[in-house]
């Protein structure tokens, strides 16, 4: 199998220490491009060749890496196999488009699109030149989810008959937001609370579960100002805040099942008990709890349970665990989801990965769910 020549957009050479901008092409893609035997990283794309040049330096990487300063010149390279987005979402369209028209292979962290708009033209873009594409919802490929869909796949619940998820925000502080990410906090920016950390898991409930057949929702926007933390650790004066941060979903699935998710804001990343997620599938022939810490659901988390309960049968603590490629089993939680889908990818073993078209369906249902709530978005 071919080596994929990779040219990478969004990594700087200012190196993260944790979430904030920035951090996820450092933690999460880079060391899948620098230790996979299935990729090659041989380009950087930043603000400014500069800033390219200063990224190379600052990670070490090897004086082969070409540094470019605009995502035209990335996407012409014949050298490219792959150009890879990790940025903004404001960004994505602009970045991912030429890529498209000059047939490179393309992944874009999710959200695909500030739109669903412009999600919808990069995909019909990608089907027309038939090119293949991955969107970096990561937990499509996490272990425990990927048990949880095996367990009901096989029949052992029975008919699936209702579905019940308990979430919060728990893994992102309430009382300061991140330098840098003041988009976040904007429901219009198309990449924030609702759009990002609640769509994560959203998509996992409809990759396991299925669609949403008729939907109700209730969306609130609890707290309207948050200051930003400035790199010296003091705080500005608080921002406007317009993103939802309490989501309440219910209805019915396609399958015939009823189901509801209810997503709160969690003051100080205090979350009871620590759980930031409690999920319940109940089938005619028993049920399925999977808990989850206050971490963010994409990054596997260490913390997760997953437990079965089968009529007339003790309830049992499941195990999820995998043998992962060995580039995977190197990288800390916080990647090694990214490191499964691109594994998956260079393998097209696309049942634990989403492409633009996959991606499309969650911006439509987050469309959805926004509209019946009467949210302005």
């Amino acid at each position: 199998m071919a080596v994929t020549r990779v040219g990478l957009v969004g990594l700087t050479s200012k190196k993260p220490d944790g979430l904030g901008p920035h951090a996820w092409a450092a933690f999460a893609l880079l060391p899948v491009f620098l230790h996979s035997p299935d990729y090659e990283l041989v380009a950087l794309c930043n603000s400014s060749v500069e800033s390219a040049r200063r990224a190379i330096e600052a990670y070490g990487l090897s004086s082969s890496v070409k540094a470019y300063g605009n995502h035209e010149d990335i996407a012409k390279d014949p050298d490219v196999d792959m150009v890879v987005i990790s940025v903004g979402v404001g960004k994505h369209f602009e970045i991912a488009k030429p890529a498209l028209l000059k047939g490179k292979k393309v992944f874009v962290e999710w959200p695909l699109g500030a739109s669903t708009e412009e999600a919808e033209t990069l995909t019909a873009l990608a089907r027309e030149k038939n090119i293949k594409t991955i969107v970096g919802v990561q937990a499509r490929a996490d272990p425990l989810v990927l048990k949880v869909r095996e367990i009901i796949e096989s029949g052992k619940l029975g008919r699936i008959t209702s579905s019940n998820a308990l979430g919060s925000s728990s893994g992102l502080p309430s009382h300061f937001w991140f330098n840098g990410m003041d988009y976040y906090l904007d429901i219009k920016s198309g990449g924030n609370l609702y759009h990002i950390y609640f769509a994560h898991f959203l998509d996992s409930f409809t990759y396991v579960l299925g669609d949403f057949e008729t939907l109700q929702s209730d969306l609130k926007t609890e707290i309207t100002e948050i200051p930003v933390m400035r790199d010296d650790g003091s705080l500005t004066e608080p921002l406007q805040k317009n993103t939802p941060d309490h989501v309440l979903v219910q209805g019915r699935l396609k399958s015939g099942a009823v189901a509801s998710i209810a997503y709160r804001w969690c003051y100080l990343q205090e979350a009871v008990g620590n759980v930031g997620i409690r999920w319940i599938i109940s089938g005619t022939e028993g049920e399925l709890e999977i808990t989850a810490d206050q971490g963010q659901w994409q990054m596997n988390s260490p913390d997760r349970k997953l437990k079965l309960k089968l009529r007339g049968k003790p309830e049992e603590d499941v195990d999820f665990s995998v043998s992962d490629a060995g580039f995977v089993q190197t990288m800390g939680s916080f990647g090694q989801n990214s490191g499964r889908i691109l594994n998956a990818f260079a393998r097209g073993d696309q049942a634990v990965y989403a492409d633009f078209s996959s991606a499309v369906q969650t911006h439509k249902l987050l469309d959805e769910i926004l509209k019946k709530s009467g949210h302005e978005s």
